[in-house]
C-alpha cells in the first residue's frame, strides 16, 4: 500500500532517527544530484526475509516481474565472489572479514525521497505499523573514531610489484588490462556508531549511489560513484562504468588542470574504451540485435576528491531472459575486472590472494516489476564488530607506471580515510 506523501526531510535526518534502535535495515543514497542519476533516495526497514549464501537460485525463486516497483523489492549486494557461481576460476579462501556472498532483504516499509520534487511517499506491507515519521530536521552527530590498528596484507612494495608483473604480462598477450586491487584492514579501539560514520563517509565523499546496509553481525558503508546496471520494467538497460580517474585540489587552477590532463590522456581513454567494449561485449549476451550502443565516451565528472572518466552504453534486453539473467551475464562489473574479463579475473585472484568480497561487486535494488539498479562497490567501508576493511585499485595497461598506480590507490582512499579522521598520507607508510 502507498501512503499519503510524508514531510519531506533529508534521508540521512529520516535515517537516524527510525532506524535508531533497528538491527536490519537499509539506505540507498542518492548523495550527489547528475545529469543521469540521483533523483531518489529509498530508506528501508522492517525485513520480512532474507535470501543469503553463495548461489542466485534463491534469489532469483523469490524476484517476480508482474508488480509495481517497490513492491516485492528486494535490496541488498552480490558480492564479488559471486563470479564462481558463473565462472569456473580458482577460489581464495582468506579473508578479513567475512560476508555472505550474496544478501538481499525484503522489507516491509520503504520511504522513497524525491529530491526533486522534494516529496517523500512510503509503501509498507498492510500489518507493518506506520512509523512515526520526524517533524523536523537535525544534523546527524559526527562520529567517535579512534583507530587502535591499520594494515594491508599487500605492502607497498608488493603492489608496486604486482604492477610491474601485471604489464609484463600484457606484454606477452596474456590480457590487455586488469584491475590490480589492494585491502585495508583496521581494528577500532572502541566499536564506533556506524550509521554516524556513514553520515561523515557522505559528507566527505559524496556519491550518487551511496548506501548503508546494516545487517545483524555487520554494516557496509558505501559511497560509490558508478553504476553498475539499470534496467526497468521494460528491458531498457544502461551501464556507465568509470576508468580514468585524477586528484581534486583545493587551488582551482590545479585542479582545472588536473581534470584536463585527464581529459586529454590517451592511457585512460584507452583503458576506459577496453572497459567499454567489454561492456558492450556482456550486454550482447542478454540483449536484443543491434540494440547495444555507447550512448557517452570519455565522458568527465567531478567529485569531492576525484575526477573521474566514465562511458554509457545502453541496450535493450531480450524478453525471454529474466532481469536477473542479464545481471548475471554482466557480472562481476568490468570496471573491476579487466580484459579480456575471465583471463583478467584470474589474475587478479593470483596476485591479491585475499577474497574482495563485498568489495567490487553490486549493490542496490530488484523491483518488484523486472526492474534493478545497482551500483560498483567502490568507496565503501565494511565494519563488523570492532574490525573494518577497506579495498582500492586501479586498471593496470602496458604503459601504467608503477608509482603512478600506486599513488592513485592512496588518492582514492582519501574521502574513506577522512571518515575515519585519518590523513590518507599514512597509507603511503603502509
Amino acid at each position: 500500500m502507498i501512503s499519503e506523501p510524508y514531510f519531506y526531510i533529508s534521508p540521512l535526518t529520516a535515517a537516524s532517527i527510525l532506524a535508531a534502535n533497528e538491527s536490519c535495515w537499509a539506505l540507498l543514497y542518492s548523495g550527489q544530484q547528475r545529469e543521469h542519476t540521483g533523483r531518489y533516495s529509498y530508506l528501508a526497514l522492517y525485513p520480512q526475509e532474507t535470501v543469503s549464501g553463495d548461489a542466485f537460485l534463491a534469489l532469483a525463486e523469490k524476484l517476480s516481474s508482474d508488480r509495481p516497483a517497490m513492491e516485492n523489492a528486494w535490496v541488498g549486494y552480490l558480492g564479488y565472489e559471486m563470479l564462481h557461481a558463473t565462472e569456473m576460476l580458482p577460489k581464495e579462501s582468506q579473508s578479513y572479514i567475512t560476508l555472505a556472498d550474496l544478501w538481499f532483504t525484503r522489507f516491509g516499509f520503504i520511504a522513497c525521497f524525491d529530491h526533486m520534487e522534494k516529496t517523500v511517499t512510503c509503501l509498507r506491507e498492510p500489518h507493518i505499523a506506520k512509523p512515526a515519521w520526524p517533524e523536523s530536521a537535525f544534523e546527524p552527530v559526527a562520529p567517535s573514531v579512534a583507530i587502535a590498528s591499520l594494515t594491508s596484507p599487500i605492502s607497498r612494495d608488493a603492489y608496486l610489484t604486482a604492477v610491474k608483473n601485471t604489464k609484463e604480462a600484457i606484454m606477452n598477450g596474456d590480457f590487455y588490462q586488469a584491475n590490480i586491487t589492494r585491502k585495508f584492514t583496521g581494528e577500532f579501539r572502541e566499536k564506533p556508531n556506524p550509521f554516524a560514520l556513514f553520515c561523515a563517509l557522505a559528507k566527505a565523499s559524496p556519491g550518487a549511489y551511496s548506501a548503508y546496509i546494516q545487517m545483524p553481525d555487520a554494516a557496509i558503508l558505501s559511497s560509490s560513484p558508478e553504476r553498475f546496471l539499470t534496467i526497468d520494467a521494460q528491458g531498457a538497460m544502461e551501464s556507465r562504468p568509470i576508468k580514468g580517474t585524477a586528484p581534486r585540489h583545493s587551488d582551482p587552477a590545479i585542479d582545472a588542470s588536473s581534470r584536463a590532463k585527464l581529459e586529454a590522456s590517451e592511457k585512460d581513454r584507452a583503458e576506459n574504451l577496453m572497459i567499454v567494449d567489454l561492456m558492450r561485449n556482456d550486454f550482447s549476451r542478454s540483449a536484443t540485435f543491434n540494440s547495444v550502443k555507447v550512448e557517452r565516451l570519455f565522458e568527465i565528472s567531478s567529485y569531492a576528491t576525484l575526477h573521474h572518466m566514465a562511458s554509457t552504453i545502453t541496450a535493450t534486453k531480450r524478453a525471454e531472459l529474466s532481469t536477473l539473467d542479464a545481471v548475471k551475464y554482466c557480472f562481476p562489473p568490468g570496471s573491476m575486472t579487466g580484459a579480456p574479463k575471465i583471463h583478467a579475473m584470474k589474475w587478479c585472484a593470483e596476485h591479491e590472494a585475499i577474497r574482495r568480497g563485498v568489495y567490487s561487486g553490486a549493490l542496490g535494488w530488484f523491483g518488484g516489476d523486472g526492474s534493478c539498479d545497482l551500483s560498483v562497490v567502490i568507496r565503501t567501508l565494511i565494519l563488523q564488530g570492532n574490525r573494518f576493511e577497506f579495498q582500492v585499485g586501479g586498471g593496470i595497461v602496458a604503459d601504467s607506471d608503477p608509482v603512478a598506480e600506486w599513488q592513485e590507490t592512496i588518492t582514492k582512499a582519501r574521502g574513506i580515510m577522512a571518515a575515519l579522521g585519518l590523513d590518507a598520507k599514512i597509507l603511503e607508510e603502509i
